[in-house]
């Protein structure tokens, strides 16, 4: 099963490669607007709030619905039904969801020239060209800040990825790489990506994805802060901040886990940074003490 994630931002999308490689290697494409309508709709959350969670936009009342944390385990769910639905090829920044232990994806960051992206802009929504910089100059920052929520320094960083897409010659008509350029980053890739080998592997890896991020929506309601692993439907769910009641927090996990389709088993852990103190107290203890008369 062939996995291509392309990590690119607003604007940015090497449209004409993309469609290039979807038909060598017969994959769906599934850029980040697509997988957010899809999520929406199977479960029943509205696309802003969506784009809010990703984005790290502020969420009225958060810290009692936890919406941000539901709209990112069910963006996981989606994107694990679509790798288990067959050949993917996801464009944007949401691939980054998927864990590192989902092995197999071949991974392209896109070095997109500003210039291509902001007559993108200008062309598609009719901004000016100081608005189209301001717009992708928002877009970036808020894509920082989905890297920080994901605790990744950055969503570009060359060493993620397998390949970088240079746009070394532009179609200045088309906006968009010359067929030539197109050409040969398909020849590298296709050097690079390995044949059929190792499907079983990769397919159980994906279906212990869809069960860690069932498992995860289960959960979000209880606004703890999760690490969910699974490994052949075996559950192992690391509490990593502390909680007021362990005993009690522990159960609630235990009884959602367990209800979770393909579960098998479900353990719990305390986490490295569980026993970690939120408050900083600056006690002054050098000042005399005076007794109030």
């Amino acid at each position: 099963m062939t996995l291509i994630a392309i990590t690119c931002g607003i604007y940015a999308s090497p449209y004409r490669f993309l469609d290039a490689l979807s038909a060598l290697y017969q994959c769906t494409v599934y850029e980040d607007p697509v997988l957010v309508k899809q999520t929406g709709q199977a479960h029943d959350l509205k696309t802003d709030l969506i784009f809010r969670s990703i984005q790290c936009r502020h969420i009225p009342f958060d810290n009692f619905t936890h919406d941000r944390k539901k709209c990112l385990a069910a963006l996981k769910v989606q994107i694990s039904q679509n790798i288990l639905s067959g050949p993917c090829l996801f464009s944007g920044v949401l691939s980054h969801l998927i864990p590192a232990s989902v092995s197999g994806i071949y991974r392209i960051v896109s070095a997109t020239p500003m210039q291509v992206r902001r007559q993108r802009a200008m062309a598609l929504d009719k901004l000016s060209s100081q608005a189209a910089t301001n717009a992708i100059a928002r877009s970036d920052h808020r894509e920082k800040r989905f890297a920080a929520q994901l605790n990744l320094d950055s969503l570009w960083d060359p060493a993620r990825h397998d390949m970088v897409l240079e746009w070394k010659k532009i179609d200045a008509t088309a906006h968009d790489m010359t067929k030539e350029e197109v050409n040969q980053a398909l020849e590298k890739i296709q050097s690079d990506i390995p044949g059929p080998t190792g499907n079983a592997d990769k397919n159980m890896h994906a279906v212990d994805f869809n069960i860690s991020s069932r498992v995860d929506a289960a959960l979000a309601g209880l606004g703890h802060h999760m690490i969910i692993e699974s490994d052949s439907g075996h559950v192992l769910v690391t509490l990593d901040r502390k909680v007021m009641n362990l005993a009690r927090a522990q159960k609630e996990i235990m009884d959602l886990a367990r209800a979770v389709p393909g579960v098998k088993s479900v353990k719990t852990k305390i986490g490295p940074n569980f026993y970690k103190g939120g408050i900083v107290r600056n006690l002054n203890l050098t000042a005399p003490f005076k007794r109030k008369t």
